[in-house]
């Protein structure tokens, strides 16, 4: 259903205000994601399976939540008759169903005529489609799952009952289809009508509400019919969107906001515990109670995706129309849209940014999370501040002794440990529940597929190198009388957990003393010490399987009105229905918080619940319905459901009736919807949803966090100059954050290496390198590594020189023999040695050689001596090397601060195939056979960008850059070949707020650039996959052109005519080799004869042309048979000179792709064939839309 979900920041219940917004408006899913520090969060694996980890002799899981106790309405019922009637009951019914703080925003109308049967018909149809018919799938495939049809994969479904099917039930009903919704698309005639007999009696029935409700708001609302109508609204509304939803048992969620409601604060439930934990803790010291606690379990005040252990795909599949599970803290843009009927998953407040995560079995080393020089400094006496990666600095006040807490801008002041009068940071948003390190007695995460991505903790098996900003202990430290700052970043002293599969390596035998530094830098993933050893197995902490609570947690439907029943169950193997579980089904609550279950054993009941565009619409006067599903049935039980969500006209406002704003909008702790839904249009609204529902982040396989986003925007892609043509393996760039003395870092980039080599990548990846300090404040002499060992882990020289020390197992089992005389050194100047070689062409071997001579030699690589000769040895001028080392200096530490900011442990890799940017990032040690999965998976995200379209004369053209699951992509596709048998715009469409002649504005030459560098590429890109498909001494028209038509190198082209406005940007067009000066507005005969190119481009202008039609028509004419058409457009424009048409259009991608498709289509008439329209924009810049076509042959 759609959702509203709101964020619960702290002890004080308030819904937080947004500073991040992913959608607004009345049909999109809007999740809040407040984020003081501006940090960026990490998204986990959607594909995860996340359960509670359950210790031995823990309490049990709570129970399902119930109705409120006490006397409490039922949900209103209205017998059919009285409805069909509208009699005074009637309407006094719906008066108390919507009106007041006791409604529940929801109406039951019980005894509709045959409404058990034809909905019985309709659901063994739907659950039939689902289950026994593979081709009927096949038949009715939708492009998306925002657009009708069945939006599984046909054939290849992650599991059938994890999708749905859609259709637009007004075109049935009324025969119009809209073309922004899509067409209608059937497995069968049979199936159709079975829907449409159902489908018409809900549609009749929710109408004669609207009409009650009408009358509800006559008595409310002054002239209210005589301004707006319900009725109305939604009669005339253009889509209403039925979606027949499958739900396997394993699609569950949790939700705790009824915690609130009956006064239990999720955070002041654990601050105790919390100011408890010891501020050390034992190698094999078992987690407590509170260390069970996940994500957005008990406690946290969040909702959270959970599902059971049963082998079925939960997790938000590419085309399964279900919300992606979100793990840790991201401000998850996925569940609770329009049209999938799923209410979005609740995440933390606080994004936290951390590597080397939970579950991929990886072995990271800590960094700062400041700048050099901000937490814990020689000589201040405090202790280093452990932040999420946010340039925290505020390290302990002079004269206070302590380290301020002062970094999410939660004053959490519930850790002082006692006797110490020290407070210990606890900043999350939530009670420390992410991350679980043994320090804090917090427990991991867990899930069961996907690695989970948290830093370096418990049950990966890997402890996290975290290293001071100077050489002091980790945990409040004897002598200094300061307590650490712990956030995120705990000790891991937790081992792996049975059930994931991983188990942390313990070293018992190690000569280990006791010690506060809370870290074991030797526990390291089952997937490295698997075949060594099997110790640590004792310390498993078992999984229990939680019981699920929610198939959808609390929210408020965001659309018009949706249109419901109770569901139905059946069987996931046989498909047959069985009854109703026991205590499932809708809950509801009104605003006053008051709970109940629908009590009505009618069959031959509908539910209408008003959403928060009628609320807003109504200024508050009808409530819309807070409503969450339960979920207590075991696996092997699927429940189905049929919702239509109703969509009034796409260009009107959400707004209130005047002088009732401040009632529109729901308040307090249970308000589950905010301002943001105000003064958007319907259209803007659902045009958000869709483009999120086709966004890499709703598909599994493009589920990129956010960190890899921002990596990838700050890390270009230098693309790889190769032969002409398709390369016959895909290249990819590997960027590596980390600092060269990094072992965890040495050991898995030989690892990498053997990979690349066994899968035949060597001319294929390219690998860079950039700095994020362990310590960056190491002194120049540095420290012995002997030392350093004893002092902050325990570890005797002995035991660290000694054949069993793991890493020089590791590092032999990589080719590198690891030698424990080396130095704790200082590596700044080494890495601005390596900047200058990343000049050069020679970083890599510069890299390798630096490494092998430290772990392998024990060289000081910070010494100039041995700078110069690694210089000379890769074949640089070493002079001149160190000088340029020097003169980068500057740029190395912003680089530096840059990175560390975002970054808590290295090494971190960024690995993205280099045409479609598409990739991963990780952190931490991996074996060869992990690397060659990563590098594979890195190849299969490439897989799935890239378009074939119909080229110039009957050739395919392969556009590698374009997106082949966007709006744009889909719009026509998703058209199944219908097309408007007439011009539907009216002259006024075409009017432009400036009038004046056009060569008013470009009498004077305009030498700009449109759209940035990334996208101009881009466009060029794509213009150079369609002229070589062309034939030698093809010839080119580039319509509405200036000094730069942005095509690649035309030499193999005999002509190319440039046609514009402006002469002097015309006569600077380098690959012109002919010029036409012509105002299309004003004269649209062109001046070439018939058949006169293969190629004619329009770029970046056709939202300026009045006579679209007459100008197409031409750009037909002068094409030879068979030649292309290419217009390409943005979202920018000179708005003034736009016409009406172009710039009402709320949705600069698919909106704008249909308005060229009809001048296609329309000019001429049947004068275009195989028009196709494809995204190409960037992953970082400008978008850039295309539509293409080709004259007959």
């Amino acid at each position: 259903m759609f959702v509203h979900t709101q964020m619960m920041k702290s002890s004080v219940q308030y819904i937080t205000k947004s500073r991040w917004r992913l959608f607004r408006g009345p049909l999109s899913a809007c999740l809040k994601i407040t984020d003081p520090c501006r940090m960026p969060p990490s998204i986990k694996a959607a594909s995860t399976l996340a359960v509670r980890m359950q210790p031995e002799g823990a309490p049990p899981m709570r129970s399902l939540p119930q109705a409120t106790p006490g006397a409490v309405e039922p949900v209103v019922q209205i017998p059919y008759q009285e409805l069909r009637d509208l009699t005074p009951s009637a309407v006094e019914k719906l008066h108390k169903a919507f009106v007041g703080e006791r409604a529940y925003g929801a109406v039951a109308i019980t005894g509709i005529p045959n409404y058990a049967e034809l909905k019985h018909d309709a659901f063994r149809a739907g659950v039939d489609l689902a289950l026994l018919d593979d081709e009927g799938r096949k038949r009715s495939a939708a492009v998306n799952n925002t657009y009708p049809g069945w939006s599984g994969t046909p054939g290849s479904e992650t599991h059938p009952l994890q999708n749905s099917f859609l259709f637009n039930v007004k075109e049935e009903l009324g025969g119009q289809m809209d073309p922004f919704f899509g067409k209608n698309i059937f497995p069968s005639e049979d199936y159709r009508k079975t829907w449409v007999k159902f489908v018409d009696v809900m549609y009749a029935n929710a109408l004669q509400v609207l009409r009650g409700c009408d009358k509800v708001l006559d008595t409310e609302i002054q002239q209210w019919q005589a301004q707006r109508s319900l009725e109305r609204l939604g009669d005339d509304g253009p889509a209403l969107a039925g979606r027949f939803i499958c739900y396997d048992s394993g699609f569950t969620r949790e939700d705790k906001l009824l915690e609130l409601r009956d006064g239990v604060s999720p955070l002041n439930s654990n601050a105790s515990s919390i100011a408890e934990l010891p501020q050390s803790s034992h190698v094999h010291e078992e987690p407590s109670e509170m260390s069970v606690k996940t994500v957005g379990h008990a406690g946290d005040g969040l909702a959270s995706m959970r599902t059971h252990a049963t082998p079925v795909k939960t997790a938000g599949h590419a085309g399964d129309g279900l919300a992606s599970m979100r793990t840790h803290a991201t401000p998850v843009k996925t569940a609770g849209h329009a049209g999938d009927g799923l209410a979005s998953m609740r995440t933390h407040a606080t994004p936290v940014k951390t590597a080397g995560h939970a579950g991929d079995g990886l072995a990271s080393m800590r960094t700062h999370a400041t700048p050099v020089k901000t937490a814990g400094h020689a000589g201040d006496g405090l202790a280093s501040m452990r932040t999420h990666a946010t340039p925290v600095k505020t390290a302990g006040h002079a004269g206070d002794g302590l380290a301020s807490m002062r970094t999410h801008a939660t004053p959490v002041k519930t850790a002082g440990h006692a006797g110490n009068g020290l407070a210990s940071m606890r900043t999350h948003a939530t009670p420390v529940k992410t991350a679980g390190h043994a320090g804090d007695g917090l427990a991991s995460m867990r899930t069961h597929a996907t690695p989970v991505k948290t830093a370096g903790h418990a049950g990966d098996g890997l402890a996290s190198m975290r290293t001071h900003a100077t050489p002091v202990k980790t945990a409040g430290h004897a002598g200094d009388g300061l307590a650490s700052m712990r956030t995120h970043a705990t000790p891991v002293k937790t081992a792996g957990h049975a059930g994931d599969g991983m188990a942390t390596m313990q070293t018992p035998s190690a000569p280990v003393k006791t010690s506060s530094s809370g870290y074991n830098p030797l526990e390291l993933s089952s997937s490295l010490a698997g075949s060594l050893s099997s110790q640590g197995s004792d310390d498993a902490v078992p999984v229990s399987q939680p019981e699920t609570d929610y198939w959808l947690p609390w929210h408020v439907d965001s659309n018009f009105v949706t249109i419901l029943h109770k569901e139905m169950y059946a069987s996931e193997s046989t498909g047959e229905f069985i009854s109703e579980p026991p205590g499932s089904g809708l809950m509801f609550m009104n605003e006053v918080g008051e709970t109940t279950m629908l009590d009505c054993s009618d069959p031959n009941t509908m539910l209408l619940q008003m959403g928060a565009f009628a609320q807003i619409y109504t200024g508050g006067k009808l409530k819309a319905c807070r409503h969450a599903v339960l979920n207590p049935v075991k696996p092997g039980v699927a429940r189905f459901n049929y919702c239509n969500f109703w969509y009034v006209p796409w260009d009107t406002l959400c707004t209130a009736p005047e002088g009732m704003e401040a009632t529109a909008v729901n308040q307090g702790w249970n308000a589950m919807m905010d301002e943001s839904y105000l003064n958007i249009t319907m259209k803007q609204s659902f045009t958000a949803f869709r483009q999120f529902m086709v966004s890499p982040e709703a598909r599994v396989q493009f589920s990129d966090s956010q960190r890899f986003k921002e990596l990838s925007a700050i890390l270009p892609i230098v693309r790889k100059q190769g032969d002409a043509g398709a390369p016959t393996m895909p290249n990819i760039q590997v960027d590596l954050l980390t600092d060269v003395r990094c072992p965890f870092s040495f050991i898995s980039q030989m690892n990498l290496q053997n990979a690349i080599q066994n899968l035949g990548l060597q001319d294929n990846v390219v690998v860079r390198y950039h700095p994020v300090f362990l310590n960056p404040n190491v002194p120049k002499e540095g420290e012995s590594l002997d030392d350093y060992l004893w002092r902050e882990f325990g570890y005797t020289k002995e035991y660290a020189h000694s054949e069993d020390y793991p890493l020089r197992r590791y590092g032999r089992e990589a080719g590198v023999e690891m030698n424990p005389h080396r130095r704790v050194v200082n590596t700044f100047d080494a890495f601005c040695l390596i900047e200058a070689a990343q000049e050069e062409g020679v970083q890599h071997e510069l890299v390798q050689t630096l490494s092998r001579w430290y772990f392998e030699e024990a060289k000081d690589i910070s010494d100039v001596a041995v700078l110069r000769a690694a210089a000379l040895h890769v074949g640089l001028d070493a002079e001149r090397a160190l000088q340029r080392s020097s003169e980068l200096q500057g740029t190395v530490q912003e680089r530096y601060e840059e990175f560390s900011a975002m970054l808590g442990e290295v090494p971190h890799f960024l690995l993205r195939e280099q045409a479609s940017g598409n990739g991963l990032e990780l952190g931490g040690l991996r074996s060869v056979e992990a690397w060659e999965q990563v590098l594979q998976q890195v190849m299969e995200r490439g897989q799935f960008m890239g378009m074939t379209i119909d080229g110039p004369h009957g050739q395919k053209v392969r556009v590698d850059r374009a997106n082949p699951f966007t709006p744009v992509s889909h719009a026509l596709p998703a058209q199944h070949g219908w097309t408007p048998t007439a011009w539907s715009y009216q002259e006024e469409d075409f009017s432009r707020m400036d009038e004046r002649p056009d060569d008013l504005m470009y009498s004077e030459p305009r030498l700009a650039e449109h759209l940035d560098l990334s996208s101009l590429q881009t466009l060029t890109e794509t213009y150079e996959a369609i002229f070589q498909a062309c034939p030698d001494g093809f010839s080119v028209l580039d319509l509405c052109s200036s000094w730069n038509s942005h095509y690649p190198n035309m030499d193999r082209a005999s002509k190319v005519a440039v046609h514009g406005l402006n002469a002097v940007e015309l006569e600077m067009n380098e690959v012109a080799t002919e010029r036409h000066i012509q105002d299309l507005n004003l004269d649209q005969k062109l001046p070439w004869a018939d058949n006169s190119f293969d190629v004619a481009t329009l770029a970046l202008s056709i939202q300026y042309l009045t006579k679209p039609r007459e100008v197409f028509a031409e750009l037909q004419r002068v094409l030879k048979p068979g030649g292309m058409a290419v217009v390409a457009f943005s979202h920018r424009s000179f708005i003034e000179k736009a016409v009406r048409l172009w710039a009402s259009e709320p949705d600069d991608g698919e909106g704008h792709a249909h308005v060229v498709c009809r001048y296609f289509q329309h000019g001429p008439e049947n004068g275009w064939e195989k028009i196709k329209t494809m995204d190409v924009s960037p992953r970082h810049g400008d978008p850039v839309w295309i539509v293409t076509a080709v004259k007959p042959m």
